[in-house]
């Protein structure tokens, strides 16, 4: 990110630390050279731009007596950017990885935001919080402020379970938001430039740095300020438990010294850091009647979660037990109802297929029905081939004699009076062989019979039939 698209971004951050970086912004724009040695070096969690990397370093956090203590300093960015270098600032997303790792830490038993900075960009913080905000719960979590705890510091630090001062003169508040827009026509005018930038959409360039900044500009950064602010008090409601009319008396970007701050709200107590671990890892050692005594929520919340575990142990057991029960009386069951199957296929088999019998016995999905269904096709098969085989097999019979047909032996009777066609046709079915000799094609044998009788075929003989 560009050290310009940071300040012009909206800030939850003291107005005194905001005009420091400012006047750092505005020294780097007119060319000056920066004597980067004389800022301070960035010494936080996570992020070490000299020297070796700690265990410290790594995990984020330094455990002291079972307690996380994960440090929240100077300014606050999303991620780490060049004001980490030239402000000793931290990355909310490192302090979220601390947070994270320490949650999963089996030798931390509580966590503490220990806190001095005065506040940073919006962009990251809110998210930071839900994150604090959700594993509430999980183990305790407490913030102290220790110095100064102040807009998005203080964002980050009423995430916690509980929320301590260390002392009558740390400053906690300044609950608001900044935006800023930079004019910077002038300077381009003395560098030769004109800048034009083309548009499409109303709202694009509405706050342009390149020219001084319109009513209408200003009315357009001014609603982005104003919803952000009302997501910064409605947050800071929900966290604390407050109302939003409560949250707002102290929420007009004024910074509470010591117990005032504690008098409005914003904070519960009062405590040194090293009294605040001793008493966190005192809770850690206290017996059930004491957590439920001093810290009634988090006896709560341990209480629903053991309940919670312990019905769906409970649960399980209980899905063991039963499945063990019903696989014994399924495997009782499964045996009667497969010696059943077996004995029943027994009964019906009809000899000639025992392969068949034997194939179905071992095919578990083979039912009582699908075996009787098998057999009786088979059956059928084998019945029609033995049919076929007899049928060819079989000796021919001998053929009858033909009937004497009238007037076959050249004498009148009563069917040489008839009609050719009806002669040809009585003939035809008297007589097999007269049919197989005309291959059952009566027509061809009426046609033989009329040019006979009109004297175009003359019978010489006739084989015997």
């Amino acid at each position: 990110m560009r050290l310009l698209d940071i300040m012009t971004s909206p800030w939850a951050i003291i107005p005194e630390k905001l005009q420091e970086i400012r006047a750092i912004y505005e020294t780097h724009m007119r060319g000056e050279k920066l004597d980067l040695r004389g800022f301070k070096q960035v010494k936080k969690v996570g992020s070490s731009f000299t020297g070796d990397v700690s265990e410290e370093d790594l995990r984020g956090y330094a455990i002291d007596r079972g307690v996380a203590v994960i440090a929240v300093n100077d300014v606050l960015t999303k991620n780490r950017t060049f004001f980490s270098y030239l402000f000793g600032g931290t990355s909310m997303r490192d302090i979220g990885d601390a947070f994270r790792n320490a949650l999963q830490d089996g030798e931390v038993h509580a966590i503490l935001l220990h806190i001095d900075s005065p506040g940073g960009t919006v962009d990251g913080t809110e998210e930071l919080a839900n994150t604090i905000r959700a594993a509430r719960g999980t183990k305790p979590i407490v913030a102290l402020a220790d110095g100064t705890m102040a807009s998005a510091a203080y964002w980050i630090g009423a995430a916690a379970d509980k929320v301590f001062i260390a002392g009558d003169t740390t400053q906690v508040g300044s609950i608001g938001v900044v935006g800023t827009h930079i004019d910077v026509s002038k300077q381009d005018e003395m560098m030769g430039e004109k800048w034009t930038e083309v548009t499409a959409g109303k709202y694009k360039r509405i706050a342009s740095m390149h020219r001084p900044l319109s009513e209408e500009g200003k009315a357009y950064l001014q609603e982005q300020v104003d919803e952000i602010y009302r997501v910064f008090v409605d947050s800071v409601a929900d966290l604390r438990g407050r109302s939003v009319e409560q949250v707002l008396e102290a929420a007009d970007g004024k910074i509470f010294f010591g117990r005032a701050a504690i008098e409005n709200g914003l904070v519960d107590e009062m405590a040194a850091l090293e009294d605040i671990i001793n008493q966190l890892k005192e809770d850690n050692l206290m017996n059930l009647d004491e957590l439920k005594e001093k810290h009634p929520d988090l006896y709560r919340a341990a209480y629903e979660e053991g309940r919670s575990t312990g019905a769906s142990e409970a649960q399980e057991r209980i899905r063991t037990e039963a499945f063990a029960a019903g696989k014994a009386e399924g495997l009782t069951e499964g045996a009667t109802t497969e010696r059943d199957r077996l004995m029943a296929m027994d009964d019906n088999l009809i000899e000639g297929h025992e392969e068949l019998l034997a194939a179905c016995k071992k095919d578990p999905n083979c039912t009582v029905n699908e075996f009787l269904r098998k057999q009786t096709q088979a059956e059928k098969k084998l019945r029609s081939e033995e049919l076929t085989k007899l049928r060819n097999d079989a000796i021919s019979p001998v053929p009858h004699a033909a009937p004497p047909i009238p007037g076959a032996d050249g004498g009148d009777s009563a069917l040489d009076s008839l009609p050719i066609e009806q002669r040809a046709q009585t003939e035809w079915d008297r007589n097999p062989s007269l049919r197989h000799e005309f291959g059952d094609n009566y027509g061809a044998y009426l046609a033989f019979q009329k040019n006979v009788a009109a004297g175009r075929i003359k019978i010489l003989g006739r084989k015997d039939r």
